[in-house]
């Protein structure tokens, strides 16, 4: 019995509650997390108060196809202003793509145009947003990793939120990828629950799933990073469509 009480108090210490969230639902989620078969990080927060529930949230995980985020802001910041036209076309297309189907066509045509002629773009990006442990397309990542781009619950959901807020790119193509994000055609993990609008990018490997994304009631955006490692993809999808859909309600304003 001691053993299990330390095992909890453990855990509420390594799940940081900062705000006003309800006490019994936030141990539920501490209990959730405790029970998760497998390796689990989140960053949860209300953009409009602040308050938030991080779990791991410093923890390294690949980030699947949720570094198409970082592809998309490389892209329209430092690609995009000089091009041409019809390459204005081409790469709205590709990151269209990327964002509602996830397309990896489009994803590594523009990894093709990095690492021909723009190489220092991705940590570019990374370094104008202060992200400490997020690597893209990297072979440091891979060698220390064995994935070539991983970051951390907490650093996603800083871009997230950068993108949310349309605090890096200029209002018509932050907008424009909020609108394509909001029209994803993945609808099973952090949405699933939702009765709201959902904008968000989810990411699936063979033993990751993760989804970052804004629940947006007109209210309280709440936004949730969550990153899972586990054998089971329908465990991992299940898992983080509850916990989702308890942290909105453990932060959001009643």
């Amino acid at each position: 019995m001691i053993k299990k009480t330390m095992a909890v108090c453990l855990l509420l210490s390594a799940m940081t509650v900062n705000g006003w969230a309800a006490p019994a639902l936030n141990k539920e989620i501490a209990k959730d997390l405790q029970g998760f078969q497998g390796k689990a990080g989140v960053y949860a927060k209300n953009l409009t108060t602040g308050k938030t529930i991080q779990f791991n949230q410093n923890e390294i995980f690949p980030t699947a196809s949720t570094s198409k985020l970082l592809v998309a802001l490389a892209t329209y910041k430092y690609l995009y202003p000089g091009a041409e036209t019809y390459k204005k076309e081409q790469y709205d297309q590709y990151i269209e793509a990327m964002m509602t189907v996830s397309d990896n066509d489009s994803f590594y045509a523009l990894l093709g145009e990095f690492d021909s002629n723009h190489t220092d773009t991705l940590s570019k990006v990374t370094k104008d947003l202060r992200l400490q442990r997020t690597l893209i397309h990297n072979e440091k990542a891979y060698q220390q990793y064995q994935y070539h781009s991983v970051t951390t619950p907490l650093e996603m959901a800083k871009v997230f939120e950068r993108i949310y807020s349309e605090s890096y790119l200029d209002r018509n193509k932050s907008e424009q990828l909020k609108d394509e994000l909001a029209n994803s055609i993945f609808h099973d993990e952090i949405p699933r629950y939702m009765l709201t609008p959902v904008f968000h990018k989810v990411g699936e490997l063979d033993d990751v799933l993760c989804d970052v994304g804004v629940i947006q009631d007109g209210h309280d955006p709440i936004l949730i990073s969550f990153y899972t490692s586990a054998a089971d993809h329908r465990y991992s999808s299940d898992f983080i469509a509850a916990e989702s859909a308890k942290l909105y309600n453990a932060l959001r304003r009643k």
